[in-house]
């Protein structure tokens, strides 16, 4: 996990799929890197906090903005959910997993 920076996010692929990955202190957020509007790297995007304190991704082309928890949308135009993932460390390696 020494790779993850804390609280930045940064592109990882997965075969042919490129990930969002961000990490918070112990906790792992992984979500599709190209954005369900059209395609923007949220790996470039900002890092906030919405109004219930859960953090989320702001993309840098449209603003969309979902949450990393479950990809869930906070804000257009996106309207449909990011592709998310479940992670998990295991011997050093990072698991995922995606959430149906």
């Amino acid at each position: 996990m020494t790779e993850l920076p804390d609280g930045w996010p940064v592109l990882r692929r997965l075969g042919y799929i490129s990930l969002f990955v961000l990490r918070e202190g112990d906790d792992i957020h992984v979500l599709a890197d190209r954005c369900s509007h059209l395609a923007g790297p949220l790996h470039q995007g900002r890092v906030i906090t919405d109004d219930n304190a859960e953090t989320c991704v702001v993309c840098p082309w449209h603003g969309s903005t979902f949450r990393v928890r479950d990809g869930s949308v906070v804000r257009g135009p996106a309207t449909g959910r990011q592709p998310a993932f479940e992670s998990r460390v295991a011997e050093g390696t990072v698991q995922v997993r995606a959430i149906p």
